[in-house]
């Protein structure tokens, strides 16, 4: 069975709950203002409401797992990075950009 077969390659929820078990071992930390209280932390959900949202309730600021990381802007899912980058870490070949552009450019 391939590693690319996990879950959190597949499922956004699944991918946002292994990042925040990287990211946040002891629990959720706000970015905007530090607090790790879990009392003062809470998930938000409902329908409208987006995958891995929280809210710290002592500065009273919505946050995520992506805020302050790469991926924090970005439109595409959670999940396809991930398999995004497992495929560029476990690479036999050492990707190198510059050599694919130079390639490209001989094209044309």
């Amino acid at each position: 069975m391939s590693v690319l077969s996990e879950p959190y390659f597949h499922d956004e929820a699944a991918a946002y709950q292994f990042l925040e078990g990287i990211l946040w071992p002891h629990g959720p930390t706000c970015p905007h203002c530090g607090n790790a209280d879990a009392a003062k932390i809470g998930a938000l959900k409902g329908k409208t409401t987006r995958v891995g949202l929280k809210k710290c309730y002592e500065c009273r600021k919505q946050f995520t797992v992506k805020v302050g990381t790469v991926y924090e802007d970005s439109h595409i899912p959670l999940h396809k990075w991930l398999q995004a980058m497992f495929l560029l870490t476990c690479a036999r070949v050492r990707f190198r950009p510059w050599v694919a552009k130079a390639k490209w450019w001989k094209f044309y």
